[in-house]
């Protein structure tokens, strides 16, 4: 027994509601079914798109997907090689045969039919996103492998990708009040802070920077350093040669200026030193710090 929403007369079946409400109400089958059987929800294609599915019939429903995106899920993206064989030798027999015609080749976007397909793209910006959460976790095949590292490799050899990403990261930090994950070498030497009962905070940015530790009633920063990554002058590290290592002392160089711009006394402990001579290093933050 179902029931209709605008005059409340009562249906054996869904079906005979579907046409009662087409004939009386002007509502059609495919409102209907959303109605009733998906609580006002309108159905998403499931490749994460954002675009409704084709309508069946009132029995049927909704199909999962619009027409050729369920390949986007189950045929990782077109990229089975397989499928893709078998797809360009359908399009090539369609085009030749006159069944399969490029719809926009000679439009330009004054025709209203490219304009209303660039304004379906635009009125849903987290379409690329929806649809790449949707593919989380799909077996990628070796040759979509092979493409994304080279794409990846040539996107990061670009200085102006690299800015961006350093760019995110500040961002993201800020964003999470400066809290990510503390190290091992940051954790051993917070210890050293609260043995000394000093009244620190972890994390503090000035300007463009983000310091491991400030003393704030000492106007001082700390930052430890690993002997790899920074290349501790007294380790076999002490010459950069890999990119994290050249990118990490200029890095470096530029907090030393943000500090001494900011007049900030910073003090810097190398990872070696905090691992094998505590004690060396609370000696010298009691000097440094008049404690």
């Amino acid at each position: 027994m179902v029931i209709c929403k605008e005059c409340e007369r009562k249906f054996d079946s869904l079906d005979s509601l579907r046409r009662h409400r087409s004939q009386k109400h002007g509502v059609n089958a495919e409102q209907t079914y959303i109605d009733y059987n998906l609580n006002g929800v309108e159905p998403k294609c499931k490749c994460g798109c954002g675009e409704k599915p084709k309508y069946l019939g009132i029995d049927a429903g909704f199909r999962d997907y619009k027409l050729g995106h369920a390949s986007r899920v189950n045929n990782n993206w077109g990229h089975n090689p397989t499928a893709i064989k078998k797809s360009h030798e359908i399009q090539k027999e369609m085009y030749s045969d006159g069944r399969l015609n490029i719809w926009n080749k000679g439009l330009t976007v004054d025709d209203s039919r490219v304009r209303d397909n660039i304004d379906k793209v635009m009125a849903n910006p987290n379409r690329g996103n929806n649809i790449s959460k949707k593919l989380i976790g799909v077996p990628k095949s070796e040759s979509h492998i092979v493409k994304i590292r080279e794409h990846s490799k040539l996107r990061w050899e670009k200085q102006e990708e690299k800015d961006k990403q350093s760019k995110r990261l500040i961002a993201r930090l800020i964003k999470n009040n400066y809290r990510n994950k503390k190290t091992t070498l940051e954790s051993n030497f917070e210890k050293l802070l609260i043995g000394l009962c000093v009244d620190y905070k972890y994390q503090h940015q000035v300007s463009s920077a983000i310091f491991d530790f400030i003393i704030a009633n000492k106007n001082t920063l700390i930052e430890v350093d690993g002997d790899f990554h920074h290349c501790n002058p007294n380790s076999k590290h002490k010459i950069p040669i890999y990119p994290i290592q050249i990118k990490t002392v200029g890095n470096d160089i530029r907090k030393n200026l943000i500090a001494e711009t900011h007049k900030y006394n910073l003090l810097r402990f190398w990872e070696s030193d905090i691992k094998n001579d505590k004690d060396g290093v609370v000696k010298r933050l009691k000097e440094e710090l008049g404690l």
